[in-house]
């Protein structure tokens, strides 16, 4: 099987959650044998960024792998920029390989990759992945809910243009079929977890430790949860901690709960105070499938998150589904679990720990996607 696979960057040369994906989907995929043909972007020359990117992959997979080096080209801060670049980009990429399209079976694009490759009858089938679909879900205020309305039309362009269109499933799957996609152009895909994060959970006890990873921008729901933090200290009923981890200015009327780390690049320290903590909080307005609570739910944190994006598909029986993102909703389930029994606790642990096993490793999720696209070609 032959794939041209289309991205905006990979990490660690450009970051971003869609960047670090793509990274490990093409190394899994060469693992399984896959040929691909990896179109990428970035800031550093072409013959100087293609030697790092190399330096990514082993011997054995390098020799599935070809990287081609597309510029990218900002166009510097004005309404609408975002679009016009991203179109740029990728009829770029369709006119360095237009020529070579026979030779592939599918065009996997990441975001906005595709669009050049959707107007035109080709062989290989398109493939197209917006992960968490955001510019449809909640906004958190007015200046995001206009860059949303500015972006919809030009998503629902490109997934109708697409053979396939790719779901985290939950909510995610909702929105795509609301677009006219039909089911049976659907794949289903997961974001996943690196057997290197398994842990196995600590035992709970008082004082529980709760804990927050994220950039501090409003979709995060960081606004909504100081004030449920607060709520519970001014009644002064809490036997827990607070750890929040990301750049985020401390509160005053926090002092004495929550502990404030400031931004942590290292993930090995990052990997510490999750195995420490025994509650994650993700109590954001819109999400994809964050990697944060699968990183949480590896270590056997129990997960309190909002319904949002395909946040859905990660709890079961091992945490708390907010409906509501309000203040008070983010208290009682704090709360809730405060006064959960040690026991039981440990229960919701386990079971973050045995979902994670079984459905969101990457290995698993890159062998359930060879299949599916065997399955297509045949």
């Amino acid at each position: 099987m032959r794939i041209l696979f289309l991205t905006d960057g990979i990490t660690p040369f450009v970051t971003g959650g869609m960047q670090q994906y793509a990274s490990v989907l093409v190394k899994l995929l060469l693992n399984e044998g896959v040929i691909v043909t990896l179109v990428h972007c970035g800031e550093r020359g072409t013959d100087n960024f293609t030697g790092h990117i190399n330096s990514l992959f082993t011997n054995e997979q390098l020799q599935r792998l070809e990287t081609i080096f597309i510029p990218f080209l900002n166009q510097g801060k004005w309404p609408g920029h975002y679009i016009y670049e991203n179109k740029k980009y990728s009829n770029l990429i369709y006119q360095r390989l237009k020529e070579r399209l026979n030779d592939f079976d599918f065009v996997y694009a990441q975001g906005f990759t595709g669009w050049a490759f959707g107007k035109n009858k080709m062989k290989p089938k398109l493939l197209v992945n917006f992960h968490g679909f955001e510019m449809y879900q909640k906004a958190p205020n007015l200046k995001v809910k206009l860059e949303h309305y500015l972006l919809r039309p030009f998503v629902k362009l490109n997934c109708l243009n697409a053979d396939y269109v790719y779901s985290f499933g939950g909510k995610i799957n909702d929105i795509i079929k609301a677009l006219g996609v039909k089911d049976n152009k659907i794949l289903y895909q997961s974001n996943g977890i690196e057997n290197k994060w398994l842990s196995k959970p600590k035992s709970s006890s008082k004082p529980l430790r709760y804990i927050f990873i994220g950039r501090n921008e409003r979709r995060k729901g960081i606004e909504e949860l100081t004030q449920a933090l607060i709520n519970i200290k001014n009644e002064k009923k809490f036997d827990f901690e607070f750890t929040f981890i990301g750049p985020i200015l401390p509160h005053s009327e926090l002092r004495g709960l929550a502990h404030y780390t400031g931004e942590i690049k290292d993930q090995a320290k990052i990997h510490e105070y999750i195995q420490g903590a025994d509650v994650l909080v993700c109590p954001s307005h819109a999400e994809g499938m964050p990697t944060v609570i699968l990183e949480a739910m590896a270590n056997g944190l129990a997960i309190i998150t909002t319904d949002v994006g395909a946040s859905s598909r990660m709890i079961e029986e091992n945490g708390i589904l907010l409906n509501d993102i309000s203040p008070k909703a983010i208290k009682n389930a704090i709360t809730t679990i405060c006064n959960t029994p040690n026991s039981n606790l440990d229960k919701m642990k386990t079971n973050s720990l045995k979902m994670v096993k079984k459905d969101f490793i990457w290995e698993v999720i890159a062998k359930k996607m060879v299949m599916n696209l065997q399955q297509i070609l045949t």
